[in-house]
């Protein structure tokens, strides 16, 4: 256990603004990363079920979605908290908000086309 209580003390004497500011880029790179990744199989799986229905394609969502991922190479760019986080909160709004979207509006295309894969 002292090497824990080591470790912990280390990070806590030397934790400062800079060491805040890289490891929250590196999280909110891998984040943006993760968050665009899911969006992109949900609009997939959206786009499948809406063909299905006989519906068109989505399209302005994607634009969102690529936006977002343009946008976030810039986090590691940000020269402050607060630039960050202005920055971040861009980001996942814009992810978060076609995820929602989406969810609210396909949901019952995407589970009319799982029920018919069901039965045939």
């Amino acid at each position: 256990m002292r090497i824990l209580d080591r470790f912990f003390l280390w990070i806590g004497t030397n934790f400062t603004v800079s060491a805040y500011m890289s490891s929250t880029r590196i999280q909110g790179l891998l984040w943006s990363a993760a968050d665009i990744t899911l969006a992109l199989v949900f609009l997939e799986i959206a786009d499948e079920a809406r063909a299905l229905a006989g519906k068109d394609r989505i399209r302005i969502r994607y634009g969102f979605i690529w936006a977002s991922a343009l946008l976030t190479p810039l986090l590691f760019f940000a020269r402050n908290p607060r630039e960050f986080f202005y920055l971040e909160s861009l980001i996942f709004a814009l992810q978060y908000l076609v995820l929602l979207f989406s969810a609210f509006t396909e949901s019952r295309t995407i589970l009319e086309a799982i029920r018919k894969a069901r039965k045939s």
